[in-house]
C-alpha cells in the first residue's frame, strides 16, 4: 500500500484532471502510449504545488507517512515511466484522482511482482472517470497491466546521467604542475604486440524492441 490518502528538473508528464488530458514538460497535450513502470523508482511523500512553488518532502519509507510539514501539503507520489515516444519521464502528482488511479495500478503490479523476477510492468492508460469528491470535482486515470518485460536500460542510463551531472555542481580545481620530460626506454629483442581487445558483448534486448 502506498498510503496516499490525505491525513528533479528532468522530463515529466502530468495528468490534467479537469480536462482529462495528459501534458508533457513542453506544455503540449499528448496521447499517453504504453508505458513501462520503474517499480524501484516509486516514492511517496508530502507535495506542495502552488503558483511558482513546488516542494517535495519524501517519506523515509515508501507508503509510510512522515509528518505533514504544513496544512497546504498534500499526499503525493513520484514514479519514472518509459516509452519509445517519450523516453524516461517522471510522473509526480498530489491530486486525489491521480493518487487513486496510480495506487490502483501500483497495487496490482506489486502483488504480481514476485512472479516476474527481474522484470517490470507495461501499463496502459484506459481513459479516466470523472468523480465528485467532497465539494470538488476530479478525474481518476484508469490503467491496466498489459505485460512484464526486462527492465529497460534507459532507466539505468537516466540515473547514471543524473549522477554524472551532479559531479559538476561544485568542481574541484586541481593544482597544475609542469609535466616532467618523458623517460625513454630501450629494449633488446623483439617487442610483443598488444593483445587485441575482446569484442563488445551484444545487449540481449534493445529498449526499442520492448513493445514489438
Amino acid at each position: 500500500m502506498l498510503n496516499l490518502s490525505s491525513g528533479n528538473g528532468g522530463a515529466y508528464i502530468r495528468f490534467l484532471s479537469q480536462t482529462q488530458k495528459w501534458e508533457n514538460s513542453d506544455k503540449a497535450v499528448i496521447t499517453l502510449p504504453l508505458m513501462v513502470m520503474d517499480m524501484e523508482s516509486v516514492r511517496t511523500g508530502w507535495l506542495l504545488l502552488a503558483v511558482g512553488q513546488r516542494d517535495w518532502v519524501e517519506d523515509a519509507t515508501v507508503g509510510v507517512k512522515g509528518k505533514q510539514p504544513a496544512p497546504e501539503y498534500k499526499r503525493g507520489f513520484s514514479v519514472k515511466l518509459f516509452s519509445k515516444p517519450t523516453g524516461v519521464v517522471e510522473w509526480c502528482a498530489n491530486q486525489v484522482g491521480a493518487n487513486k488511479g496510480f495506487q490502483a495500478i501500483f497495487n496490482e503490479c506489486d502483488k504480481l511482482a514476485n512472479q516476474h523476477p527481474g522484470k517490470v510492468p507495461i501499463i496502459s492508460y484506459d481513459g479516466s472517470t470523472a468523480v465528485k469528491i467532497g465539494a470538488g470535482n476530479t478525474s481518476i486515470p484508469n490503467f491496466s497491466l498489459k505485460n512484464w518485460v526486462t527492465r529497460p536500460a534507459a532507466f539505468d542510463a537516466d540515473q547514471a546521467n543524473a549522477e554524472a551531472d551532479s559531479d559538476f555542481d561544485e568542481p574541484v580545481m586541481e593544482p597544475v604542475f609542469e609535466a616532467p620530460p618523458p623517460v625513454r626506454h630501450y629494449h633488446k629483442g623483439p617487442v610483443q604486440s598488444a593483445k587485441p581487445k575482446p569484442a563488445p558483448v551484444k545487449q540481449q534486448q534493445d529498449d526499442e524492441e520492448m513493445f514489438n
